[in-house]
């Protein structure tokens, strides 16, 4: 479904010096980001609702933004600083590649939400991103 997304999402990773490695983890094991050797640990057996260009999206996003010494797991329904604002630059991300060019008047945020399977509490993130 976000065949398209997923390639332009890992030529930013490739153009950022990033190496996305898939792995097949245990349904529990959630997706990585070494920040300081900007490796993604992309588990395609991570048991999540939320869509899996969306979690790479995400873990770019910590790599590019975040402290470079730590590393971090996907974990949206964590709401602390750090968390909140990379779900703030992975949403801004994808909107830039899916809309670029889309009219602002043929942005739905629901139909965002839904896409990408995102819980409710993302909804005044997305609304106030995408229509921005």
């Amino acid at each position: 479904m976000h065949e398209e997304l997923f390639k332009k999402l890992l030529y930013i990773a490739d153009r950022s010096g990033i190496t996305i490695t898939d792995i097949e983890g245990s349904s529990s094991d959630p997706d990585i980001a070494f920040c300081k050797q900007r490796i993604i640990n992309l588990n395609s057996n991570f048991d999540s609702e939320i869509s899996v260009a969306f979690r790479l999206a995400h873990e770019i996003s910590h790599i590019l933004f975040s402290k470079p010494t730590f590393l971090y797991t996907f974990s949206p329904y964590t709401k602390n600083k750090e968390e909140r604002e990379t779900n703030e630059r992975a949403i801004r991300m994808i909107a830039r590649l899916m809309y670029e060019d889309v009219t602002k008047d043929q942005i739905n945020w629901l139909n965002f939400m839904n896409e990408f399977n995102l819980p409710s509490w993302f909804e005044p993130l997305v609304k106030n991103i995408i229509y921005a």
